[in-house]
Order: structure tokens, then C-alpha cells, then sequence
């Protein structure tokens, strides 16, 4: 029995990677012969070998860079958990596409020009404001007042929709048809004002849309740069003065073609 065991271990190293001569002595005394010990033996060395244990991946983190599988980047991940924290709505979503949320739009009508009695409706209404051609237009030299409550933006196409069911079907006629028509004229195309928290910081948030702006102008173009980065670069064709003003919205540009779209004038808008 000892001559076998002997036999058996100065056979070759890897047939016997995981067998000791106790264990040999074990298969032995169980009746197993010299072959089939052999093929337990290598079996449990081949699996020995094979096992891979588990390794949590890793992900490399470059600021500016992509950072997961979604390939957002450090900077425009802080800009959509910036949003998230700063605008005043429920159910903030935001997509490579898209800027959604839903919030409570409120509407007044005077009822009388003598009485100073007003009508007040809040309805709720989901936005989806498509992030191409995304801007904040500022108002006047383009500087933001402490304590501001929203900022006004534009984009390629803003899209709204009533969360409930005919929300002014409870109104007396009349109300009903003037709180409609102010709410309407006033959500109208592709112009509309961020509610902010009161917490948030106009100026973060402001970055902030011009990050995912930005982010999405490089995707659809293919050129991952700033505005500041294409302007310098010695490529960089200058538009007119004209051209530049035209994409760049103000406030007040939105105003003014807002008033252009009004068919008719009624004193208690």
C-alpha cells in the first residue's frame, strides 16, 4: 500500500496539485485504484486553477470625461443633480433628450375693472423642454437678481400637457373660458419660466442648463468643446454682430414675439 502511495505522488506534479497522501490513503482505503484516483485528482486541480474569484469593477473617474455606462460626464452629471436640487417641481426627470418635470402653474382673471376680486386657478401640468437649442434668456444686461425665483428658457421645442383629466371642467362657464385662454396664451411655445426653489442659486442653476446645453450641442455636432474653447480655436469663423445677438435670446426678445403671437387685447389679462 505505502509502495503505491509512493507511486501515485512521484507521479507528475499536476495530477496531484490538490492531493496530499492522506487524501491518496483516503481514495485507498475507499477501494478507489491507481486510475480512478488519477482522474480525482486532476479533476480537482483543474478546478482549482479555473476559479476566478469575484472583483467588484472598477470605474476610473476623469472630471469632464465619461463616467458610466450611460456616458454622462462628471460635469454634466453635477449640472443634473444641481437641477434636481434647485428647480421647484415634482418628478424631475432628466434624459440625454429631454428636461421633464411636472409643476402647479396658477392663473389669475379679475373678475371686475371696479372690484378688485380676483379668480385664482392652479392646475398641474407636465413639461418636457427638448435640451437642443437650450438657453436662458436674461433679462436685460443679462444679471440676476438675489432672491430671483425662475429663469426663463428657450429651446427647440417645449412640450406640455395637462396632468388631469379637463382641469377646468369645475369652473362657472365664464371663468372657465377666461382662466383657459390666460393659462394657454400664457404656456405658449418654446419659451417658458423655471420655477427655482427658494434655497437654489440662480447662477449655479443657470450653469448648470448651459453644461447640459452644451452637452448635447456636442453629441449632435460631434465637436466636444465649449463655446469659449470654439471661439478661440484658431478654426473659428466669426459671425456678425447680427447673427451673434439673434442666438443669443434676452427676456425681452421673448416678450416681444410673445406679443406678436396675441390675436386680440382684453383689458383683464
Amino acid at each position: 500500500m505505502q509502495k503505491l502511495i509512493l507511486i501515485l505522488l512521484l507521479l507528475p506534479a499536476t495530477s496531484f496539485a490538490e492531493c496530499t497522501q492522506e487524501t491518496i490513503q483516503y481514495y485507498l482505503d475507499k477501494g478507489f485504484n491507481q486510475e480512478q484516483i488519477t482522474k480525482l485528482c486532476t479533476a480537482t486541480s483543474n478546478q482549482a486553477e479555473s476559479y476566478q474569484p469575484y472583483q467588484k469593477p472598477v470605474i476610473i473617474v476623469q472630471e469632464g470625461g465619461q463616467t458610466d455606462a450611460t456616458g454622462l460626464s462628471a460635469d454634466e452629471r453635477k449640472a443634473i443633480n444641481a437641477l434636481r436640487g434647485g428647480i421647484d417641481a415634482r418628478s424631475i426627470d432628466i434624459t440625454p433628450e429631454n428636461l421633464n418635470y411636472i409643476k402647479k402653474v396658477c392663473t389669475q382673471w379679475k373678475m371686475s375693472p371696479d372690484v378688485d376680486s380676483w379668480v385664482t386657478k392652479c392646475i398641474d401640468v407636465a413639461f418636457s423642454i427638448s435640451r437642443k437649442d437650450l438657453k436662458v434668456n436674461e433679462a436685460g444686461k443679462g444679471k440676476l437678481l438675489y432672491g430671483q425665483t425662475g429663469l426663463t428658457v428657450s429651446s427647440a421645442a417645449i412640450k406640455r400637457k395637462y396632468v388631469t383629466a379637463d382641469p377646468w371642467k369645475n369652473l362657472r362657464a365664464d371663468m372657465k373660458t377666461k382662466l383657459k385662454r390666460k393659462h394657454e396664451k400664457n404656456e405658449q411655445g418654446n419659451t417658458t419660466k423655471i420655477q427655482l426653489r427658494k434655497t437654489a442659486d440662480p447662477g449655479q442653476m443657470v450653469n448648470a442648463i448651459r453644461t447640459l446645453a452644451d452637452a448635447t450641442n456636442a453629441k449632435q455636432t460631434g465637436v466636444d468643446s465649449t463655446e469659449v474653447a470654439r471661439v478661440l480655436d484658431d478654426s473659428y469663423t466669426p459671425p456678425t454682430e447680427e447673427e451673434y445677438l439673434a442666438s443669443q435670446p434676452t427676456y425681452e426678445k421673448a416678450q416681444e414675439e410673445n406679443k406678436k403671437k396675441k390675436k386680440w387685447w382684453n383689458p383683464f389679462d
